[in-house]
């Protein structure tokens, strides 16, 4: 998990006389420390260095949001306070000592990200989540719900006695739900944190949306310590895991969420329950949809699955997009410029994707991922230049390899086309992909001899002596129908 200067401040200085001086940015971008080497005039992108003040270089290449652990002071560590944030330990600190500290630091995050993936993992319980962010806020909690239903909280004698929260009901109390509504921050098509005065409590508020569907809201009371500048950045991590978990609920999400998963078990093939069916009619308007499956090439730093799936639902209005064994599966509605924006993102992600056919029944979005997965693969086989593979074109190869079953194309020839192939193997004019083309061009001599660079009168001769072999088979539609698929699934 990556980090941000403020959270390895106010925890460095629990255990060190340290200041935070320079320009240090917000966001969790910082990558674990590492040791200045002496030598060295870099300074790379979000990267935190523990580093002597003594040795540090004079004229610096510092890119963006670059954070040092500074001991000591030296006369240049002045041009460094534009440049960079800098957290300046006093003291005779042994070097080695700080780096550890700051790993410490890293590890108990990472530990705590560890674990809430755990919990999303084995059930996704709300509760869990809050009782394991209580150990980073340090303060109590509480989560409702978008009909403001208590869902999870911490501390409960305290939000009894000194909030007077009614938690032994299961609905918001009235006078607290009209101070929350009453409060212009709190209304709840604000997507940024919150920071206000609830209750006579300093409070830090968290919107949880689906794109722009209120799910509910995430409230940290800053009773024990006054809230960071890191609390906002670490409780919009928070509410994204919280999102994640609601996601796995959908009869504590809303619509989108519970048709999210709706289409998700109908494309798994599992079975849906009355809420899901009843959210499906709702959606089932009959309009034009297709599915596409993405997937990532072959990149060092795959982007992740969630960006992608907000990605595509932010880019075409009422899509659905999730995680389907490794793949990204969308359900995009669909109208005549669809194909030219899907193309678009998709280059802009780096991937490649399959597209099914149109569609017009949510029930039939499992055949249509089907297609759309069947796409992808065969042009991802072929090695395509396209970024974006349609099931149209892809339709003859899916069912010339389904025609087989795996089995070896050799096994399906009708007895007289073995004789040729027999031929062939004598030969060094092969009669069998005279034949194959000849059938492909739809048994138009001088088509046949153009696509074969032969004379015609030499590929006469090939065909009377083919049909001496075959006999009356080419006039047979069903049997030139048989060769026509063996020879076509050969290739």
């Amino acid at each position: 998990m990556r980090l941000s200067a403020d959270i390895i401040y106010h925890r460095l200085k629990d255990k060190l006389d340290v200041e935070i001086i320079g320009v240090c940015e917000n966001g969790l971008k910082l990558y674990r420390p590492e040791f200045h080497l002496d030598g060295s005039e870099n300074f790379e992108n979000d990267h935190v260095y523990v580093c002597s003040a003594d040795h540090l270089p004079v004229h610096p290449r510092i890119g963006e949001n670059v954070l040092l652990i500074c001991l000591g002071d030296a006369p240049q560590l002045e041009r460094y306070k534009d440049l960079c944030g800098i957290l300046s330990v006093s003291g005779n600190e042994d070097i080695f000592k700080v780096f550890n500290i700051v790993q410490g630091i890293f590890n108990e995050y990472e530990q705590w990200e560890a674990g809430l993936n755990e919990i999303l993992r084995n059930g996704a319980a709300l509760q869990e989540l809050l009782d394991l962010g209580k150990s980073v806020f340090e303060n109590p909690m509480m989560l409702i719900g978008s009909d403001f239903r208590y869902l999870a909280y911490t501390e409960e004698q305290y939000l009894k006695e000194n909030l007077g929260i009614n938690l032994d009901s299961s609905t918001f109390d009235p006078d607290l739900l009209e101070v929350f509504l009453s409060l212009h921050e709190m209304a709840t098509d604000v997507k940024d944190p919150i920071l206000l005065t609830l209750i006579g409590r300093s409070t830090l508020s968290v919107n949880i949306f689906d794109i722009d569907e209120f799910l509910g809201c995430i409230t940290i009371f800053g009773e024990y310590r006054d809230f960071r500048s890191s609390d906002i950045e670490l409780c919009q991590y928070f509410a994204g895991v919280i999102k994640q978990a609601f996601q796995l609920k959908p009869r504590l999400a809303g619509d989108r969420s519970s048709m999210r998963m709706a289409i998700r078990n109908i494309v798994g093939g599992q079975s849906i329950d009355a809420e899901q069916r009843s959210v499906i009619s709702r959606f089932n308007t009959g309009r034009e949809m297709i599915c596409s499956v993405l997937s990532q090439r072959s990149e060092p730093n795959p982007i992740p699955t969630g960006y992608i799936c907000s990605m595509i639902e932010q880019s075409f209005m009422g899509a659905f997009a999730f995680d389907e064994n490794g793949q990204i599966a969308a359900v995009i509605p669909y109208n005549e410029n669809t194909g030219k924006e899907l193309t678009a993102l998709i280059r802009k992600l780096r991937m490649s994707c399959g597209v099914s056919h149109v569609f017009t029944d949510i029930y039939d979005c499992a055949y249509a991922c089907y297609q759309a997965n069947a796409a992808l693969e065969e042009g991802n086989r072929e090695q395509t230049t396209s970024d974006v593979c349609f099931f149209e074109d892809h339709i003859l190869t899916r069912l010339l390899k389904n025609a087989t079953d795996g089995i070896p194309p050799r096994f399906f020839y009708p007895e007289k086309l073995s004789l040729i192939a027999k031929h062939d193997a004598a030969s060094y004019v092969s009669y069998i992909e005279t034949l194959k083309v000849y059938l492909e061009c739809g048994m138009s001599a001088a088509e046949t001899a153009r696509r074969l660079h032969i004379h015609r009168s030499s590929l006469i001769d090939r065909l009377n002596r083919i049909c001496a072999v075959l006999g009356d088979d080419l006039k047979d539609p069903g049997k030139r129908l048989a060769m026509q698929i063996v020879l076509s699934a050969e290739k």
